[in-house]
């Protein structure tokens, strides 16, 4: 479960570098974080949104 701070830290890290973020919420390189960077390398939408699905969206398994 996510407190207020991460989710604030996911935010600034969304906004500033989104496959940290996405390896901040995972808390390990997954295959997400390799499809984020790919995503990054296309151009920095993609990859903002993939990040924005993956921490707040996604459901949690």
């Amino acid at each position: 479960m996510s407190t207020d701070t991460d989710k604030i830290i996911e935010i600034i890290l969304i906004l500033t570098m989104s496959p940290l973020a996405v390896w901040y919420h995972e808390r390990r390189c997954t295959i997400n974080v390799c499809i984020n960077v790919c995503l990054m390398l296309l151009f920095i939408f993609p990859g903002m949104i993939h990040a924005i699905w993956f921490c707040f969206m996604r459901d949690s398994q």
